[in-house]
């Protein structure tokens, strides 16, 4: 899940206790306010919080029609979290606890109907398919002290935990809020923009480590992209859903082996607060048993934020070999196997603060190889492979607001407006460009627009 952000006047990083001496990191949701009392059980401290968020959309999208539907543009939607953390202190300091984050958004599209029932028995109701069950998100325990912290579970790995300049504290958190991305109807119309929390919540080993003189670093560790319990399947033939599967017959675009590092300071000049991370993406990937296997996946980041005044102003940048979404790249199979598009992603923002109003917005970029589909192509620089197909193209941006009308209560309004390009892809069909397609013009190139108004409330406990 994306995390929600909010900013000074909403109840963003609200931490179950307040880190002490050279502790790491303060144990947190980064969009709970755990405003619940604390109770003890069996010797842990244990406290209840979340929230609830109530929405109007308005949607227009590319592709909202074809000959025999049609898309409506506004909708109401609401969303529930509730996070439980418990924390205990050994006799020795010894700091340890769990933190639990449950949800009701974990389905989000309705079951398609039978095509064999009466059609006057299937589209007078609709099936949501548990949109409204509830699913945990994170899930992750800790033990803590003056060396630092070591977490283990489906959270997020060191660059999010560390990173500095993604400004997202304003409305619901923009482009990476994942509010808007439930509103778009198809997946190519949703961008793919590379942020921070893209890599996901895979079950990780994470050290975060003390402060010191303005720097703390920390690293993580995954075996797969998977999260919850047990393999992720049942047999071999579903070997592409398979936690530990490391080869299998085709191309397959998940990470294995993932490694993250960060590092990062803080410090203050005067009224100005300054921070800045670099971080590291590293993976292996999962080799194909019958041609060429993906590339590994190998990417930096980098963001810097300055407060003061009320304002925050910041930004970051990825970029690497790998495609969009922290995904591994494809090797091509004909002539030379390498596919020489890196991506390099980027966003700039800021955010101002009076009172209790929050605005701000945001300008994302994402330049990655795309689809990848098209065999055939050219040699360019070194000798390297490029697809016939053309970079692919993301753009967005972001501006809201919110307002604190009381504790725990918030008003929010955003617009949110992306578009995706390629040259040789159909953003609509999902299809590439063949030279039989191109020759007799039956091939048929169009990008995606989408524009979402949010607004609504968020009561936080």
């Amino acid at each position: 899940m994306r995390k929600l952000l909010l900013g000074s006047t909403a109840v963003a990083a609200a931490a179950l206790f307040a880190p002490t001496g050279a502790m790491a990191q303060g144990v947190s949701f980064s969009d709970s306010s755990m405003g619940a009392a604390g109770t003890s059980m069996r010797g842990l401290e244990v406290r209840i919080g979340g929230y609830y968020r109530a929405m109007y959309n308005y949607t227009n999208q590319t592709n909202d029609s074809n000959a025999t539907t049609r898309l409506g543009k506004s909708d109401f939607t609401n969303e529930i979290e509730i996070h439980i953390l418990a924390s205990g202190k050994a006799a020795n300091g010894l700091q340890y606890g769990v933190a639990l984050e449950i949800e009701n958004d974990a389905y989000r599209q309705p079951q398609a109907f039978n095509a064999t029932v009466t059609p006057n028995q299937t589209y007078n109701s609709v099936n949501n398919s548990g949109k409204n069950t509830l699913a945990y998100d994170e899930a992750w325990a800790y033990l803590a002290g003056s060396w630092g912290q070591i977490r283990f579970g489906d959270e997020d790995g060191a660059v999010q935990q560390l990173q500095s300049g993604h400004i997202t504290g304003f409305g619901v958190g923009g482009l990476d809020s994942g509010d808007q991305y439930q509103q778009v109807v198809g997946g190519n119309q949703r961008g793919a923009f590379s942020t921070v929390n893209d890599p996901g919540d895979n079950t990780k080993l994470i050290y975060l480590s003390p402060q010191f003189l303005g720097f703390d670093a920390g690293g993580s560790f995954s075996f797969n992209t998977n999260d919850g319990a047990n393999s992720g399947c049942d047999a071999l033939n579903a070997a592409a859903l398979c936690d530990r599967t490391s080869a299998l017959n085709g191309q397959n675009f998940r990470r294995r082996n993932e490694i993250q590092a960060a590092l990062r300071w803080r410090g203050a000049f005067g009224p100005v607060g300054l921070t800045a991370t670099i971080g590291y993406y590293g993976a292996d990937s999962i080799k194909n048993t019958t041609g060429f296997s993906p590339q590994r996946l190998d990417m930096v980041w980098a963001g810097v934020a300055a407060t003061a005044y009320g304002f925050t102003v910041g930004g970051w940048y990825t970029g690497g070999s790998g495609n969009a979404n922290f995904a591994t790249k494809l090797e091509r199979s004909a002539g030379n196997p390498v596919d020489s598009r890196n991506i390099d992603a980027f966003l700039v923002g800021a955010t101002y603060t009076i009172d209790a109003i929050t605005i701000g917005g945001h300008y994302l970029r994402s330049v990655s190889a795309g689809a990848q589909t098209l065999t055939g192509g050219t040699a360019g620089g070194g000798g390297v492979l490029r697809a016939a197909t053309g970079d692919r193209t993301d753009t967005g941006f972001a501006v809201g607001g919110n307002y604190r009308i009381a504790p725990g209560l918030d008003f929010f309004a955003e617009y949110l407006q992306t578009q995706r390009k390629e040259a040789g892809f159909d953003f609509v069909t999902g299809n590439t460009a063949t030279a039989a397609t191109v020759a007799n013009g039956t091939f048929i190139q169009r990008g995606s627009n989408v524009g979402t108004v949010l607004a609504g409330f968020r009561v936080a406990f």
